[in-house]
């Protein structure tokens, strides 16, 4: 599993820590911001403190959460209040990719905190969640179908400006004015309180403590209504540092929205708290790195297959599987093909494009068919010889792909699991074939042998019993002496196997399955070579199958 390094600039502290793409932490760290000396100053300490995690853990990536309106697309700091001169307009991107080597992507840290409870957090199941952060400031950040909107300037959820009862929100129900409304009731400087000694006095029945706080509630309270009317969501998230207290302030709030909200939208609502709190500034970073590199075609599907396996149920993780080693044959197939060969419903793998944010299966199509299409090994204007090969080897893995012959693979290799002795027979161009497969079953502890002439395979024939499987090669079908002694070898009750390019030839009705290979026809006519490579492909996957000891086997892209 892939490992990021990801930072939560804040202005008191910079967290730090390598983190798995399923928003696992490995190791954190936590150092003072200084916020006062400036932007410059944060990014070398993000470079001394990440140079040495990045050669440790080989990190894939840089996720930076950050305070400020961020451009995410960019990576640079649009705008930050006068608590971090000189921090408006860094690039951070371009700084630290150049830096570091690696790719980095930043996101604001209010909108990050959303996206790692929609993640793997309180919202994880919801489909549409407003995070709100309540601390020296307001913020807000929305999620729908997973997706952050940030509107037209990056600028969506800047929900702490919204006017209320003639000023800010965030003038009236954040922390720094809880804290200057006591002290100033109790003629102390600001920096002799915090919240956390505030709520302190309020459990020991301090009268200014307790008012403080109720106002701040009946204001917290206006501005969640404001919410829930505007964007309805499914659940709204209260987070910040305030949430600590959340055994003391949960039953006020929602005492409180009864009277700010009429009961058929509050009764639909969750209220919740935030899950991932301290961690969530890191979580959320490496979880919009994943949707940032979701949205190139190269890493869009698997990326996010990968970063969503914790939501997927057993046979969602089957069509997962299925997509990640098909994904060339996944724009040919409707959702009824992939229904039947994965043995899933239609509605199984709607949900699972819904869930993993694909939308529909159309749109699952169209990005599997630019995913492909983007991550070609080759020029399509070049026109060398070594082009054609690739070319042609493409075409025969893209071949086999519109071969569904699951079904005989697994009775094969069942057969072979329970089979005594194997052999391989083998005319003109598969003699040479049939003697390396020998050697290769051999190594796997297999008792087998090649049988190239007439008088081998009559020798075999002789000798063969219910314990023995015969696998017969041959391009066209129609070897002669290789289908007379399959036959005999299927009368003495072998278990018979037919490999062609021929769906009905002779060779497929003396034997007790056959399968399919690409033939030069189907290809390229002067690749003398494919038909050979295409059986050595075939055997390599049920050996390879046999060696993991899979129950099933869904694909015959596992080995590309």
């Amino acid at each position: 599993m892939r490992k990021f390094l990801a930072f939560d600039i804040g202005g008191t502290l910079i967290k730090f820590g390598v983190l798995t793409e399923d928003g696992t932490i490995i190791e954190k760290f936590e150092i003072e911001t200084e916020a006062y000396l400036g932007g410059p100053v944060i990014l070398e300490k993000i470079k001394q403190h990440g140079k040495p995690l990045v050669d440790q853990y080989k990190v894939d990536g840089i996720c930076i959460s950050t305070a400020g309106q961020v451009h995410s697309d960019k990576g640079e700091i649009l705008f930050a209040s006068d608590h971090i001169p000189d921090y408006t307009g860094t690039r951070l991107k371009e700084e630290f990719e150049s830096f570091f080597n690696l790719p980095v992507e930043v996101e604001n840290d209010v909108n990050c905190a959303g996206l790692a409870e929609s993640w793997i957090g309180t919202g994880k199941n919801a489909k549409s969640v407003f995070c709100l952060t309540i601390g020296t400031g307001i913020g807000g950040s929305y999620i729908l179908d997973n997706k952050l909107h940030t509107g037209h300037n990056f600028s969506g959820g800047e929900i702490g400006y919204i006017p209320i009862e003639g000023g800010r929100f965030e003038d009236l129900a954040s922390t720094r004015i809880l804290v200057r409304n006591v002290a100033l009731q109790k003629g102390l400087k600001e920096t002799d309180l915090n919240g956390k000694a505030i709520f302190e006095l309020a459990k020991n029945g301090d009268g200014i403590a307790i008012k403080e706080i109720e106002q701040l509630i009946v204001h917290l309270c206006k501005g969640i209504a404001t919410i829930a009317y505007m964007m309805n969501p499914e659940m709204i998230i209260i987070g910040g540092g305030i949430t600590a207290q959340k055994d003391y302030l949960y039953p006020l709030i929602m005492k409180e929205l009864k009277k700010e909200m009429i009961p058929s939208i509050l009764d639909k609502t969750k209220i919740e708290i935030a899950h991932n709190l301290n961690n969530a500034g890191m979580i959320g970073a490496v979880r919009h790195f994943l949707l940032q590199e979701s949205m190139k075609p190269l890493k869009s599907i698997t990326a996010m297959i990968e970063s969503n396996q914790h939501k997927l149920t057993k046979r969602e993780q089957m069509i997962a599987r299925y997509i990640t080693l098909n994904l060339e044959s996944v724009p040919n197939k409707t959702i009824s093909e992939m229904s039947r060969q994965i043995n899933v419903s239609e509605a199984t793998i709607t949900r699972f494009c819904q869930k993993l944010e694909f939308g529909s299966y159309n749109k699952l199509r169209l990005l599997a068919k630019e995913a492909t299409v983007s991550t070609r090994r080759y020029d399509q204007g070049e026109t060398t010889s070594l082009t054609e090969v690739k070319q042609t080897y493409a075409a025969m893995l893209k071949k086999f792909d519109s071969f569904d012959q699951t079904p005989e693979i697994i009775e094969l290799k069942t057969n072979l699991i329970e089979a005594r002795q194997l052999f391989f027979y083998g005319e003109d161009e598969m003699s040479i074939v049939a003697q390396q497969l020998k050697y290769k079953w051999m190594k796997m502890g297999k008792v087998a042998d090649a049988c190239t002439t007439s008088f081998q395979m009559n020798a075999s024939s002789s000798i063969v019993n219910h314990k023995t499987v015969v696998i017969g090669l041959n391009t066209s079908g129609y070897a002669s002496e290789t289908v007379k002694h399959m036959a005999q070898a299927k009368q003495a009750g072998a278990f018979t196997v037919g490999i062609s390019s021929q769906q009905d030839s002779p060779l497929s009705h003396a034997a007790d399955i056959h399968l399919l290979i690409p033939g030069i026809d189907d290809l390229d006519e002067n690749s003398h070579s494919i038909n050979e490579v295409s059986v050595y492909y075939l055997l390599d996957i049920i050996a390879r199958e046999i060696q993991s000891g899979k129950e099933s086997l869904t694909t015959f892209s596992s080995v590309k």
